[in-house]
């Protein structure tokens, strides 16, 4: 059965994107593993990341997109189906990668989105808001993935808590400092609040957090080094401490210009080695987070 994780940070600019992308490209590529792209975030990053504008376009023509699968129980109607809207093997690595596919986003999101949590009062049969995504992903589609990695908005509201409903784990990307690492109390909390009212429906649901990767680290910062330090050591202490946070993942992604650079899906690219750096640094910080993320994902 397949293993469901949403990415999430209340900040933007974190490297959350990149950081999905990629997993899911290092897991097919590398680790042979079959895998699923959610973008439930209306920036569409990660869709961008994954395909070209021309087959974006396409899709968001043909009503093949997140935007069109909430406006569907917005408006009661049913435009949308899942089986045609998720794009088969996508990566700018070579001309895709096969066991890589993604259901994509749109920029439309925007214009729905302050409509969804009234889902359950503008239909006329019961639905809870966070509960969209769940009538669509069914246990088959989950089944014929390993790995199915949600990409969310840099918020709680109803589009991330679709992912998270849905998901057996979160993963937290952070940069080392004290902006983008402030808010992760507050993901633990309103997770486990959101957690305990499922459970009230649902008592087999039992979300965990998967832990905190740190990207964009300067290892010349002073800032990046202590906040990484405070971060192992909150991690260490009691879960009901307040200042408690997730696991520390070992390795980082440092600061690079080939970071953004891997994220033009218009150049075309023959292996992950070339996509993430011949210098293996970065390519091999991706490879280890990878692996302990298959580790603790059980």
């Amino acid at each position: 059965m397949g293993k469901i994780v949403s990415l999430i940070n209340l900040k933007g600019g974190v490297g959350k994107t990149t950081t999905t992308v990629a997993l899911a490209e290092f897991l097919t590529f590398e680790k042979k593993k079959k895998v699923l792209v959610i973008d439930l975030d209306p920036q569409t990053n990660a869709t961008v990341m994954l395909i070209n504008q021309e087959v974006w376009k396409e899709a968001n023509d043909n009503k093949r997109t997140i935007h069109q699968m909430f406006l569907d129980k917005i408006n009661n109607t049913q435009d949308f189906d899942i089986h045609k809207s998720i794009i088969k093997g996508v990566s700018s690595v070579g001309i895709g990668i096969l066991n890589l596919d993604l259901l994509p986003s749109s920029i439309d999101l925007l214009d729905v989105q302050d409509r969804i949590p009234m889902i359950n009062q503008l239909n006329n049969f019961a639905q809870s808001p966070i509960t969209v995504l769940a009538t669509y992903l069914t246990q088959q589609i989950i089944d014929k993935y390993d790995y199915i990695l949600i990409d969310c908005p840099p918020n709680l509201g109803a589009i991330t808590l679709n992912g998270i409903y849905l998901s057996d784990y979160y993963l937290i990307p952070v940069v080392a400092d004290i902006l983008s690492t402030y808010g992760i109390p507050q993901i633990k909390d309103r997770i486990n609040k959101v957690s305990d009212n499922i459970k009230a429906i649902n008592r087999a649901y039992d979300i965990k957090p998967l832990g905190i990767v740190i990207t964009k680290y300067r290892t010349q910062s002073r800032m990046h080094r202590e906040t990484r330090d405070d971060l192992i050591l909150r991690s260490k202490l009691s879960e009901t401490d307040k200042r408690h946070v997730p696991d520390v993942f070992r390795d980082y992604v440092k600061e690079t210009t080939r970071i953004s650079e891997a994220t033009d899906i218009d150049v075309q690219i023959s292996t992950l080695k070339q996509k993430y750096g011949y210098n293996q640094e970065i390519y091999d910080a991706f490879e280890s987070i990878t692996n302990e993320f298959i580790a603790r994902v059980k």
